[in-house]
């Protein structure tokens, strides 16, 4: 009878035996979980990446074939290797067409054709005091013509607003086409024919001071510009010829 009731217990062998492998199954578990979790991540980190480079480029791409010569102020497009701004007339969203009712408390905010657009990485300082890049800002002048064109800081008023449109790209890099050459920067009261837009999501490493020679993949852009070299130099609206030129 004794050694029946012995036979149906567990002996200590086989009780750390079951507990080894319960354990080994539950790290496998929590490995596969976490290799699941990381992968979803860096599909979700990616897919951002790759929206958010499409929506800005295709905003930058809108402005630029609006790109127009404002003949009034000699603006056109000025343009470095990093950073770009010029004149542009925007089709307005569909808010603006909407018929407002007099009980209605929140007023539609207007919104202007014309505006100066400007495109440039943001940098920010860290606690250590190093400037670091904090994602592609844009700017934005919504009156042409202003007494005082003054650039404020996102939230606050003034001429020239600024924001940030997306942390995820870092870089960007610009090139004109002037009709014969690839130059990297333009000026001057004209329009280049093309420009080569190029975005990235890692900032510009610190050794490397040439835009050119940046390391990490990019996502590229050719843009034609419809309006160069066709810039208006007379009165934009009928009726208006003596005041000159626009």
């Amino acid at each position: 009878m004794r050694q029946r009731a012995s036979s149906r217990g567990f002996t200590l062998l086989e009780v750390v035996l079951a507990v080894s492998l319960a354990l080994v199954l539950m790290v496998a578990m929590l490995t596969f979980y976490r290799q699941v979790a990381d992968v979803r991540t860096a599909v979700v980190e990616e897919a951002e990446l790759i929206g958010a480079e499409r929506a800005v480029m295709d905003l930058i791409t809108k402005q630029l074939r609006g790109a127009f010569v404002f003949r009034f102020l000699g603006q056109g497009l000025d343009g470095a290797p990093q950073q770009v701004k010029f004149s542009t007339v925007t089709l307005p969203s569909r808010s603006v067409w909407l018929v407002q009712g007099v009980t209605e408390t929140e007023r539609i905010p207007p919104e202007r054709d014309l505006q100066i657009v400007g495109y440039r990485v943001r940098y920010v300082e860290d606690e250590y005091g190093d400037l670091v890049a904090e994602g592609l800002e844009q700017t934005c002048q919504k009156i042409l013509t202003p007494r005082v064109a003054e650039e404020a800081q996102e939230g606050e008023e003034g001429e020239i607003q600024t924001a940030l449109l997306t942390p995820h790209i870092k870089f960007i890099r610009l090139q004109y086409w002037d009709g014969s050459a690839w130059l990297e920067s333009w000026s001057g009261g004209d329009l280049p024919q093309v420009v080569e837009i190029v975005l990235g999501a890692e900032p510009l490493p610190e050794d490397i001071e040439d835009a050119f020679e940046y390391p990490y993949p990019t996502f590229r852009r050719v843009v034609f510009v419809p309006a160069a070299a066709r810039g208006r130099s007379g009165p934009m609206i009928r009726g208006l010829g003596g005041m000159g030129p626009l």
